[in-house]
């Protein structure tokens, strides 16, 4: 009888090992709000696409190199920036699970109307060929207030947990009621 709780531990266990392929984060997206800082004209809104939630702890970078970064959006002054028009390394970081950093750059239109936007711990919107400019700060919410989903090896752990511990009184009431 005892290797038939061995097997259904091992069981158990292949199972929840199993479990994360099936439980992956799709994506989390969030809305960004460009609020303009005093004297500068133009804000917005936007949104990033990442695959899966970033940690609650310590740095999490997203890059289209990574393949963790789907999407990065801005409407600002009517002009719509995106992921598939930008120059350079765009990158998304947050630290302790908060937004901070977005480091993207596009040029779009034709002189004498070329329109930019750089983002790093802030906003920078060039226009008018780059003889003025906009300030300010982004900030960044889960869309539909929604969670992040919980990694899968939490939930892994919290399975096998449970069945260990199910599994456990299981054998105990097992044993005192063959002792009776």
């Amino acid at each position: 009888m005892h290797s038939f709780f061995k097997t259904l531990a091992f069981s158990a266990l292949a199972l929840v090992l199993s479990a994360p392929a099936t439980l992956l984060a799709d994506t989390v997206t969030y809305n960004l709000v460009l609020a303009p800082s005093s004297g500068s004209l133009y804000g917005g809104t936007g949104s990033i696409t990442l695959e899966g939630a970033p940690s609650s702890t310590g740095v999490s970078d997203y890059t289209v190199a990574n393949g963790k970064l789907d999407n990065v959006i801005f409407d600002i002054d009517g002009q719509t920036f995106t992921l598939a028009g930008a120059t350079g390394n765009t990158l998304v970081r947050f630290l302790n699970g908060e937004l901070n950093d977005i480091t993207f750059a596009e040029t779009i239109g034709a002189s004498p109307n070329r329109f930019t936007f750089h983002s790093t711990s802030g906003y920078a919107f060039y226009y008018n060929d780059g003889q003025a400019a906009s300030y300010g700060t982004f900030t960044a919410t889960l869309a539909n207030g929604a969670s992040p989903v919980p990694e899968p090896d939490s939930l892994a752990l919290l399975a096998l947990g449970l069945l260990s511990g199910g599994g456990g009184e299981f054998y105990r009431r097992f044993r005192i009621a063959r002792s009776s």
